[in-house]
């Protein structure tokens, strides 16, 4: 019998002294040579089991931590999809004990509470997939994923200054946009070019250079080819797409107003009657030069001359008078007819 009372009151103790460590209280057995000390102690760990006794209770019956339970639960469903079956918290028992618990609740609130579980396993879904994509971390790129770009962007600023009349644009996109489905790009970056607000070319950068370097002299040709490349050049706006022109009788530069045919001689146009003037031996190949004009009425049909209007390839010349000319005309006073700048058109229709 006294075995068994010392082991009651062992296990006591013990159990005393780990409540109070819990608590902050310092070790009954300690206290035992102070008696006022030791009671004091007692009373503060009985009413430190009564409020932890309470609060348990509380917790118990406490809604919101139900849900935050609920809502935790429902945050790593997607973490745990790849566990096998035995692991998976069941989720629909969840449900229904919370459901018992707010049998007081109408159907409206259980509707919403529904749908705000939907959504928070919508959102839990969308950041998994987002952190698999590389999203919410810092990622390491190779070094040629960025080099290919930056050189593109600097190539196509320099393009920018110097053909005046081509609209340059950069838009930032990412993978599965619609955009991206729509211009059917199959990789990014990539170049588009749009001429009358048709897109008539679609490349990707890696395919002007080998991985990680760009050869701007293949962005160039291909932008030519493409005919994109617009400068301003005899009053209007005139395509720069085409590289000189190929003739079986050699390249030679072409003079304004005059077209070089293949057997050494030129033909010259007259704007006032359109009649053509041969100079030279004049050899064989008028299907070339016929076939360059049609490509130079085909240009100028886009955009009229910005000076005059019209829509056929021609220069504007101004006359140049002698030094006594002017003379005559400063002294001898000047007519309405006199203040024209003696201009002329010169061209072909």
């Amino acid at each position: 019998m006294e075995t068994s009372e010392s082991s009651c009151c062992t296990s006591k103790e013990e159990k005393d002294a780990a409540d109070a460590a819990r608590f902050g209280l310092p070790d009954p057995r300690e206290l035992q040579d102070d008696p006022v000390l030791a009671g004091c102690c007692e009373e503060d760990l009985r009413n430190m089991r009564r409020a932890e006794a309470l609060r348990q209770a509380l917790l118990d019956v406490d809604r919101s931590t139900a849900r935050l339970k609920l809502q935790q639960q429902a945050l790593h469903v997607p973490a745990q999809q790849h566990q096998p079956p035995h692991q998976q918290p069941d989720t629909e028992n969840l449900l229904n004990a919370e459901q018992e618990e707010e049998e007081d609740d109408d159907g409206l609130l259980s509707e919403l509470r529904r749908r705000r579980l939907a959504e928070l396993q919508r959102q839990a879904v969308e950041r998994r997939q987002a952190a698999d994509q590389g999203y919410g971390r810092l990622n390491d790129l190779p070094p040629g994923a960025l080099m290919a770009g930056a050189m593109l962007d600097e190539h196509l600023t320099t393009l920018a200054h110097r053909y005046r009349w081509t609209f340059f644009a950069r838009a930032a996109v990412k993978r599965g946009e619609p955009l991206v489905a729509r211009l059917r790009l199959e990789e990014l970056p990539a170049l588009l070019c749009f001429r009358s607000t048709a897109l008539v070319g679609r490349a990707a950068v890696s395919q002007f250079g080998p991985p990680g370097c760009l050869v701007e002299e293949e962005v160039t040709s291909y932008l030519r080819r493409l005919r994109v490349l617009r400068d301003s050049a005899g009053g209007g706006a005139r395509f720069s797409g085409r590289g000189p022109r190929r003739r079986t009788g050699g390249a030679a530069a072409t003079a304004p107003g005059t077209t070089t045919r293949p057997g050494g001689g030129s033909r010259t146009y007259d704007d006032d009657d359109g009649d053509e003037d041969d100079i030279g031996d004049g050899g064989g190949g008028g299907s070339d030069v016929e076939g360059e004009d049609q490509e130079d009425e085909e240009e100028w049909r886009l955009k009229p001359c910005d000076v005059c209007g019209r829509r056929y390839p021609h220069e504007h010349v101004r006359a140049v008078y002698s030094t006594c000319h002017r003379r005559d005309h400063s002294d001898g006073g000047s007519s309405g007819d006199d203040d024209d700048d003696g201009g002329a058109v010169a061209g072909r229709r």
